[in-house]
Order: structure tokens, then sequence, then C-alpha cells
């Protein structure tokens, strides 16, 4: 019994010294990968999906060298068009439904905004991610698309992320995961230990599995940017590239004229809401003061009166 358990030990030693120095869930900054983009396609000859083809991750056979030594690059291609604002909307709509209509497994949209300023300004946003065959004829296209359009590419940019490294130490997290799952598999048949060791064996198999788990998600979603794209593309209309007619300042002096005499209007509100609790209590207190003070006024008029007629009466 004491052997088992000093196997056990042995095994989770050896595998918290195979995942040292090593994160247990690489980071990366796309959630919205979807799962059919995985699957190659047929034909396809892109040297950054050749990790993605290996062995699966379980086997414990070392891979190969070519496939170590081949980089697993993720690109992002950004791109910046500025179109009149009318035909923004219309192209950005032909760009999502090109997406769309290649289907799932060829291509996702995976977020698209716009918003409106004015009669002429506008930004929009289109997010995709697709496979390299189509993000090459598709990235070809944008710059006669923008032409046709009365626009033009004002911006490109490529950025990329070399996820080499976290593959080769995923996968290698992963075989000595499966293997110590397995050895404690075998450990729970042989049912000879009391019950609380069987308890706390098959505890440890629970937190193993579930950490192999999560090391095969995080390796599906590494594979997933490694044999696809993203590509954003924004959307910008200024007022230079769809000018209003000549009559455009009498209708922004207008504009101007209604904000300021609503401004006007808005601040004499918020005067007299400030200004309405303290006539409520102000006017009436006035109002009393003001009676209290006729009251005493009249008083001592009708005193003098009376002193002043009980003079002449002892005059007489």
């Amino acid at each position: 019994m004491r052997t088992r358990l000093m196997t056990v030990g042995g095994l989770a030693l050896s595998a918290a010294t195979a995942g040292c120095g090593q994160p247990r869930e690489v980071a990366h900054n796309d959630e919205a990968v979807q799962m059919e983009l995985v699957a190659p396609r047929e034909g396809a000859s892109d040297a950054a999906t050749a990790p993605a083809a290996a062995a699966p991750a379980s086997s414990n056979a070392a891979p190969p060298a070519a496939a170590v030594q081949a980089a697993s690059i993720a690109y992002v291609y950004r791109y910046g068009l500025e179109l009149p604002a009318d035909r923004a909307p219309a192209l950005m709509s032909r760009h999502e439904q090109a997406c769309v209509s290649a289907g799932p497994a060829v291509c996702q949209v995976i977020g698209s905004q716009s918003s409106r300023y004015g009669r002429d300004e506008l930004t929009a946003r289109l997010e995709i991610r697709a496979t390299p065959a189509f993000l090459t004829a598709f990235r070809a296209r944008l710059a006669g698309d923008a032409e046709a359009a009365g626009g033009r590419v004002a911006m490109a940019a490529t950025d990329s992320e070399d996820l080499t490294r976290a593959l080769v130490d995923t996968e290698a997290r992963m075989r000595a995961l499966s293997t110590l799952r397995d050895r404690l598999q075998q450990l729970l048949a042989t049912r000879s230990a009391p019950l609380e060791q069987l308890l706390a064996t098959e505890r440890e198999l629970a937190r193993v599995q579930g950490e192999l788990d999560a090391a095969r998600s995080t390796l599906e979603v590494m594979r997933t940017r490694v044999a696809t794209s993203r590509l954003i593309i924004d959307y910008r209309a200024q007022g230079q590239l769809a000018p209003d007619s000549a009559f455009r300042p009498v209708s922004d002096a207008l504009d101007s004229a209604l904000t300021v005499f609503m401004s006007v209007v808005g601040a004499l509100i918020l005067f007299l809401a400030g200004a309405l609790p303290l006539l409520i209590v102000v006017v009436p207190l006035a109002w009393l003061a003001l009676r209290w003070r006729r009251r005493i006024r009249a008083e001592r008029l009708a005193a003098k009166r009376a002193r002043e007629a009980e003079a002449g009466d002892l005059n007489v």
C-alpha cells in the first residue's frame, strides 16, 4: 500500500515538474473562435497549419522535428477605408454577405458595428475570421471595392503572434497529464487500498482530468487561431468625401440658433426648478412679516391718537 501511495506522489510530482514554468492557460485575445474553422480545407497548402495537422496531443510519441521547427503564427490584418457616407454601409454589407455566403467552415463574422454623426460623417467596423485562402482573395479585392465605391484604402497593417512555443508547451503538458491520468486509473482499478485513500485518489484523478480538458480546449483554440486569420476593416466617411449643398452654412446657422434658444430655455427651467422651493418658503414668511408690521404700526397709531384725544380733553 505504501508503494502505491509513493507512486501517486511520484506521478503528481512528475506532472508538476513537467508543467513548471509553463502557464496553465495560454492567454489569447480572441474569444470568438469557432470550432467549425478547426477542420482544414481539402487541398489547403499553408505552412502555418502544419502543426495543427500533427498527431493527437494525447499520443506519447514525440512530434516530428519538422512540426516542432515550423512556426505557428496567428495573423491579424487591419484595413482602413475612406468612403462616401452614402456608400460605406452598402460596401460593408457586401463584405459581410461575402463572408456569410462562404459558409461557417470558411469564414465567420465575429462582429460589426456602425455609427453616424451628422449627415456626412460615419464610422463602421467589420471583423471576420476566415481561412488563409479566403482572406487572400478577399484582401486582393479590397482596393478595387473601395475605388468602385468612390473611396480608397487609407490604412493597411498586419499583426502577428508566434504561438509555436505555447503549442509545444501545451502538448507536452497534455502528454504528462494523460500519463498521470492513466496511472491513477490503473491504481483505482486494483481497489486494494483503504476507502480514504481511494477517495483521495479519485479526487486527484478528477483534478487531473479537469486540467487535461482545459489544456485540450486551449490547444484547440490556438490551433484555430493558427489555421485561420482575423480581418478587421474600418470604414470611415468624412465631410470632404460627401459634401452637402451650398445651403449647408444656412442650415448649420439655423441648427445653431435652435441649439442656443433651447439652451436658454433649459437654463431658465433649471433656475425655476431651483428657485421654486425657496419661493414656497420665503413668500409666505415675507407676507406674514409684512402683515405683522402693519398691525404693529396700526396699534401704535391708534395709541398715539388716543393719547392726543386725552390731552385735548384735559386742556378743555
